[in-house]
């Protein structure tokens, strides 16, 4: 490109901005700024941990007081299993450390032994409510993990490098647009 041509170019490139940058400047201040986009749904995607096979996952949504989860896994036969909400949205230990204790906001006494389910096949879903919780803010779901844990009874502390009863956890936060579409269909 010839030097006259590039500087054209680059001039008008240039103008464009400044007259972008100058319309924001001159916007009021007192006019209302647009609404934040609030979460309405999230999901955690189950990974196995614990050296299971199990893959899923639960997805959220707010309800009049609480909040309401469909849970979704394969990957294990049938049997008992308990599904938690964990402290921190972190999955990356092997045995489901990462993802803290168990958590309950303040207020809302903790599921000591889980949301329980009987699984009949390779595949289920179950519908969990949990009244007194909140979708989002300080106190909300969201940033958390969701754990599965194997067995209806059992330990739910885990140590680090410690084999656990840990066998599933996704990390809840914004929905991927193909499994929630899947989920909603019911």
């Amino acid at each position: 490109m010839p030097t006259s041509k590039f500087a054209a170019c680059r001039d008008a490139v240039l103008l464009a901005v400044f007259l972008l940058a100058g319309c924001e400047s001159t916007r009021d201040p007192a006019a209302p700024k647009p609404a934040a986009v609030e979460i309405t749904v999230a999901e955690a995607r189950l990974i196995p941990i614990g050296g299971s096979s199990l893959t899923g996952a639960a997805v959220l949504h707010a309800y009049d007081g609480g909040v309401q989860m469909k849970v979704n896994f394969n990957g294990r036969g049938p049997g008992r299993y308990r599904v938690m909400i964990h402290a921190n949205g972190n999955c990356t230990s092997p045995n489901g450390f990462s993802a803290g204790p168990p958590w309950a906001p303040p207020g809302v006494p903790l599921a000591e032994e889980g949301y329980p389910i009987l699984k009949n096949d390779d595949s289920a879903s179950y519908v969990i409510r949990l009244a007194g919780y909140q979708f989002t803010g300080p106190d909300g779901v969201v940033g958390r993990s969701v754990v599965v844990h194997d067995g209806g009874r059992g330990t739910i502390v885990a140590k680090p490098d410690v084999p656990n009863d840990r066998i599933g956890c996704g990390v809840i936060g914004k929905p991927g647009r193909s499994l929630l579409s899947d989920f909603l269909k019911d």
